[in-house]
């Protein structure tokens, strides 16, 4: 009985011993290590929070040193933008002592010579500024002296404005009508001269596609308040075309209508006052009984611009003083739903054909007594669909208010055509391929109206994870980024003072993108520090031992495991003791 005892106790002494033995062995590791975690068997779930906050920790410190990184690229090209901006100060002063009257052309070109070398060395800047070998400027030279083309600058900043998408909206409220999505092409070119035509658009009929507005640049070289309300109104006028074009075969219908609608959408009493004080109402209306079912009327006098226009106008106002405006779009509907004109009035309306209509309103003094009663020029309203004197509706004095921020066309792909002379005329028809003469096109909610070109993009990674990225963008500034190339201040000084103070502005904004860029990385920088020290921190109080605890823990380890050596050795000796004993 006292052997099975014994070697009972034994056993358990020899697995306590054990235990201990396993438990000092664990806390040694953490005590040597400084890790409580020193293997996945320690704590598995902890071992794998720890390893994907350390994976963080460690990108967090990479994306540090790159946003660093990306501070000293912005600073480098910020110094060489402020050598810039001295450049282009010494080119401006040359150019404003150029403007002198008392110089000489030998005078100009000893100055000439000098900026010649300035613009040598804006483009040497833009080739030479590295940062750890790589260019730090854009090298594509896209922009060239037509690229300091204020009239374009100035035409695009208001086709930019949303006068296409608002004429659109306005175009669908008064006549119901939309755009099919098709390509809509934008041109400048010096057409005819000033007060010619000032703008048209062309397409491929019965289709209407290949839509292309072409913009007179000899009216609208120069925009200043009256200048921008004449284009405002010109471009709603020509998208009224645009948009009737693209849903029905427009080549089809009367002239008058066609003019009449686009000047009823922008609104033209100023027109039709200005032409019955030169020509009186008889002759227009004379005018306009002529031309009715002609759909291809001269405008090459006077009088027969005022029938189609202003006679035009009338017709469609006096059209929708019978049928409504519900009438009207029903009556567009229908010429989109493929009727003919006559088709689409006798269908609509209570004309039987167009000829109904011109008896009509040409019976009498019907024409001249709609005039008096519903064509009031000396008010503000400029007679609009829609409008006060049209419809009842709110005073348009004018039509385009700025009612919609979108950049481009809302139901057309709008393309701006650039790259041209402005000067042939057989660059801006529709079905031009512009590819094949060296034209090119770029969307205009992409056009950049003010002085710019293609930028170089340097992305920073700046977060531990993937796409956790920014990018600085820097263009370039070549003497043929900036639009100075083709400067001479012997054959113009005056242009060049405007081109480089274009420059300027262009380099200023830059050198204010690098400041901000800068900035946003002290931030950037500084939340990264913050995340990897609250992470660091957390990551501690998973992995890192607890040094009391288990100096304590093994203390009383080893205690145990002394007084359990003694037990042992205690054990093996009772046997003995207890034979001696009995002996």
């Amino acid at each position: 009985m006292l052997s099975v005892n014994t070697n009972t106790t034994n056993l358990f002494l020899h697995r306590q011993q054990t235990a201990n033995a396993n438990q000092l062995s664990t806390t040694f590791a953490r005590l040597s290590s400084g890790m409580r975690i020193n293997s996945a068997a320690d704590d598995a779930a902890g071992l794998q929070i720890s390893n994907r906050m350390t994976s963080q920790i460690s990108g967090l410190s990479v994306a540090q040193r790159n946003a660093n990184d990306g501070i000293s690229i912005a600073q480098t090209a910020e110094g060489a933008l402020e050598e810039v901006t001295n450049v282009l100060f010494r080119m401006r002063d040359l150019s404003l002592q150029a403007s002198n009257g008392i110089l000489s052309n030998d005078d100009k070109d000893a100055l000439n010579k000098e900026f010649s070398q300035l613009k040598q060395e804006l483009t040497r800047i833009n080739e030479t500024t590295t940062f750890g070998g790589k260019q730090v400027f854009n090298q594509t030279d896209s922009i060239g002296s037509g690229g300091a083309d204020e009239a374009e600058r100035n035409i695009l900043n208001v086709l930019q404005s949303g006068v296409l998408a608002e004429s659109e909206d306005i175009i669908q409220s008064v006549l119901g009508l939309t755009g099919d999505g098709a390509d809509f092409k934008i041109n400048l070119e010096n057409i005819d001269g000033a007060s010619g035509v000032l703008a048209s658009v062309s397409y491929l009929a019965p289709a209407g596609t290949e839509l292309m507005m072409n913009i007179d640049l000899d009216d609208f070289s120069t925009l200043d308040g009256d200048k921008t309300k004449q284009l405002k109104s010109t471009l709603l006028h020509e998208m009224t075309h645009a948009v009737m074009a693209n849903q029905m075969d427009l080549a089809s219908t009367p002239t008058w209508f066609r003019e009449g609608t686009a000047e009823a959408v922008s609104g033209a009493d100023d027109r039709v006052a200005s032409d019955i004080a030169n020509f009186g109402v008889a002759a227009i209306k004379a005018e306009l009984n002529g031309i009715f079912g002609n759909t291809s009327a001269p405008t090459s006098t006077g009088i027969e611009i005022a029938g189609v226009y202003s006679g035009g106008y009338i017709a469609m106002r006096y059209l929708e003083d019978k049928i409504g405006s519900a009438g009207i779009q029903n009556f567009m509907a229908a010429l989109a739903g493929g009727q003919t004109f006559d088709a689409a009035l006798n269908s609509t309306t209570s004309y039987a054909n167009e000829a109904a209509l011109q008896t009509e309103m040409m019976a009498g003094t019907v024409f001249e007594d709609f005039i008096t009663a519903n064509i009031n020029t000396a008010n503000a309203d400029n007679g609009a669909f829609g409008g006060l004197d049209a419809d009842g509706g709110s005073s348009r004095e004018e039509t385009i208010v700025g009612a919609n921020g979108n950049n481009t066309t809302a139901n057309f792909t709008a393309y701006f055509v650039k790259g041209d002379d402005d000067t042939d005329p057989n660059d801006f028809t529709s079905g031009t391929n512009y590819a094949a003469t060296g034209l090119n096109q770029v969307l205009l909610a992409d056009y950049e109206s003010e002085l710019s070109g293609p930028k170089e993009t340097t992305q920073f990674q700046i977060g531990a994870n993937a796409d956790e990225t920014i990018k600085m963008l820097v263009g370039g500034f070549s003497s043929d980024n900036l639009g100075l190339s083709g400067i001479d201040l012997v054959a113009d000084s005056q242009s060049a003072i405007a081109s480089i103070d274009d420059a300027l502005g262009y380099v200023n904004d830059q050198r204010a993108s690098l400041g901000a860029f800068s900035n946003r990385l002290d931030h950037a920088i500084n939340n990264l520090s913050n995340i990897e020290s609250n992470i660091t921190a957390s990551r501690s109080r998973i992995q890192d031992t607890d040094f009391a605890q288990e100096t304590s823990k093994q203390t009383a380890l080893q205690i145990q495991q002394q007084a359990i050596t003694a037990l042992l050795s205690q054990s093996q000796s009772l046997p003995q003791i207890a034979l001696a004993l009995i002996g």
